[in-house]
């Protein structure tokens, strides 16, 4: 009788173990699967999903979106854009110096503008620049002379013709307040980058 019961209780069991790694339990392991996929991709989905907050920065649309990431990368290159201007002050070439003091002007203007379009949007711009760039301006302060000169002006002619890319593509945004900013800015933009090459020229 002891003999029996005990084979029932192995039996029990055994059932017991089957179940437990049946395919409608393993389909939960698998489902946990799908959901670190969906965590994973709803970085690029942005807020498509329904009931997200217009206001929240992290459930915005992929619009939106787009939006934001050229905020931030014109905020950057603004930045920096009158930060070397500022160092550029210290050319003793006549046509640098001017140049350095137009983009000082210029890009203070737009920046004062973008960060009022940023705020009505909810945008948080960044207000420092990575190290990478942080490093590569403090070595230009220790640079003098015709290599600064040339080094200065050099990277004012690459960085605006990726910058007349970069407004050329916000130009078209389904948002009309970046649309006109993009829109408005292309013009002083191009005209940095025409005289950028001038200057240029004339140095090699």
């Amino acid at each position: 009788m002891k003999q029996l019961s005990l084979f029932g209780l192995l039996v029990i069991g055994a059932c017991s173990i089957q179940a437990c790694t049946s395919p409608e339990n393993r389909g939960t392991k698998g489902d946990s699967t799908t959901m670190d996929s969906s965590k994973s991709d709803s970085s690029k989905m942005g807020s498509n999903q329904s009931g997200t907050t217009p206001s929240d920065p992290t459930n915005q649309s992929k619009v939106d979106g787009d939006v934001a990431t050229f905020m931030e990368k014109a905020a950057l290159g603004g930045m920096m854009e009158v930060d070397l201007g500022k160092i550029a002050q210290k050319s003793t070439n006549p046509e640098v110096k001017a140049f350095a003091e137009e983009m000082v002007k210029d890009h203070s203007t737009a920046n004062a503008e973008l960060k009022t379009i940023a705020e009505k949007a909810k945008i948080i711009l960044p207000s420092a620049f990575p190290a990478e760039d942080k490093a590569h301006m403090d070595m230009m302060k220790t640079m003098t002379g015709t290599a600064f000169d040339h080094h200065y002006i050099d990277m004012m002619v690459t960085d605006h013709d990726k910058t007349i890319t970069l407004f050329k593509g916000a130009a078209a945004s389904t948002s009309k307040e970046v649309s006109e900013f993009a829109k408005k800015m292309l013009p002083i933009i191009t005209g940095h980058y025409e005289k950028a090459k001038a200057i240029q020229a004339k140095l090699k």
